[in-house]
């Protein structure tokens, strides 16, 4: 079986969860990603905390402590009008990629025919 390493997707699969407005804290979004089906394993948590991070550095999210409820507080996460134009560029990205490799499919299958 061939693995697929997906990883490059944690982000645009982040940033439309918060978009979706679904998922805003850390635990939600490693589900939902998971859940997106992108990769063959699951994503692993590390991963999803580290981009939220870089994508609040970089100011495509915000996030603020939510103290609410009986457990502890949990950083709960926003999409940004620069986050939202960034999935908006990895959606453009990710079609095109898909509409490549649809093309391979077939041209692969046609091959395999032979």
């Amino acid at each position: 079986m061939v693995a697929t390493r997906l990883s490059r997707l944690v982000e645009p699969a982040v940033l439309y969860l918060l978009g979706k407005g679904e998922a805003a804290h850390g635990y939600d979004l490693i589900a939902g990603v998971n859940d997106l089906g992108l990769t063959d394993t699951p994503v692993d948590a590390g991963a999803i905390y580290r981009c939220l991070r870089g994508l609040e550095e970089e100011g495509a999210v915000v996030s603020d402590w939510d103290t609410s409820g009986g457990g502890p507080a949990r950083r709960n996460y926003e999409l940004t009008p620069l986050g939202r134009a960034r999935l908006q560029s990895w959606v453009k990205v990710i079609s095109r990629r898909a509409d490549a490799m649809r093309d391979f499919v077939k041209q692969a299958e046609k091959m395999l025919e032979k």
